[in-house]
């Protein structure tokens, strides 16, 4: 018939080829909604032999949790200093307080005392009040006349500041700084020595008994400078433990209680630097 219009007819297979293809962009798109929704939870939640795990996703800059305190690990401390001692036991870390100024400051001080003193050992702690940097049994006087004065100033201000942040934020008066501030370089190297196998878990009051607050203040960046090297917290079950991945400039304060039982990630490459700084009540 003149006019007319041939349709072309399309077998069923190729019918449903066609639909598939056309709904390939919605697929994607969702596949990755789901991904990274996953993702987030991952990084922030998850369960790994019987443990329940809490990760500080590197975006967080700031983390302020309460824990139940182990009151045993208290009670003469808050009998002898009860304008001092732990009235409540924390997790609590913030990027707010020191500058990264502050810290590429203070990484640049430790490390010209480790430029004396290092054997690349698993670990070596240096502490700028005694001049000395430690690696298990052996220590190497370093020469502070290398330290300039803008790099003491600025470790002097930080811990000050910190001292004044910990006061105001807990309400607390008669807390002091001492001088057993370390600054820890930590490696993917194998240990000499079991002194020096910092990746295993210990409670920093039984440690150092006189410690109230345990303050750590890291130096470099996490993924980006080394990898490992997370630093964690247990609760008294063994089965909940907070992730904090270090961050220049990253600031965190705990109670050091068992409530708070704490390793550090064997690294797997890199190098990690901190400084520990203990706040005591006498």
């Amino acid at each position: 018939m003149k006019g007319s219009t041939k349709v072309a007819k399309i077998s069923p297979f190729k019918e449903r080829l066609y639909v598939l293809i056309g709904c390939i962009p919605m697929i994607t798109v969702m596949a990755i909604s789901l991904f990274l929704v996953y993702e987030d939870y991952a990084l922030n939640n998850f369960t790994y032999f019987g443990k329940s795990w809490h990760m500080s996703n590197v975006e967080k800059t700031t983390y302020d949790s309460n824990v139940p305190c182990v009151d045993s690990d208290y009670l003469a401390d808050r009998s002898k200093y009860p304008s001092c001692a732990s009235k409540q036991c924390f997790r609590y870390f913030t990027d707010f307080l020191i500058t990264q100024n502050e810290g590429t400051i203070l990484l640049k001080l430790a490390k010209k005392g480790w430029a004396l003193g290092d054997d690349n050992d698993s670990v070596s702690n240096l502490n700028i009040e005694t001049g000395f940097v430690n690696r298990g049994d052996s220590s190497v006087k370093i020469d502070k006349d290398l330290i300039t004065k803008e790099e003491l100033d600025t470790y002097e201000n930080v811990k000050e500041k910190i001292l004044n942040h910990v006061k105001t934020k807990f309400n607390i008066k008669d807390v002091y700084l001492t001088n057993q501030n370390i600054f820890s370089k930590y490696t993917s190297q194998e240990s000499k020595s079991t002194k020096l196998e910092y990746w295993h878990t210990q409670v920093d009051k039984y440690v150092q008994e006189w410690t109230q607050y345990s303050v750590v203040l890291f130096l470099n960046d996490y993924m980006s400078e080394f990898y490992g090297g997370r630093y964690f917290l247990h609760n008294t079950d063994n089965k909940t433990v907070v992730t904090i991945q270090p961050k220049l400039a990253r600031l965190l304060v705990y109670s050091p209680g068992s409530e708070n039982k704490q390793h550090f990630e064997r690294l797997v490459y890199g190098n990690s630097y901190l400084l520990r700084i203990p706040l005591t009540c006498n």
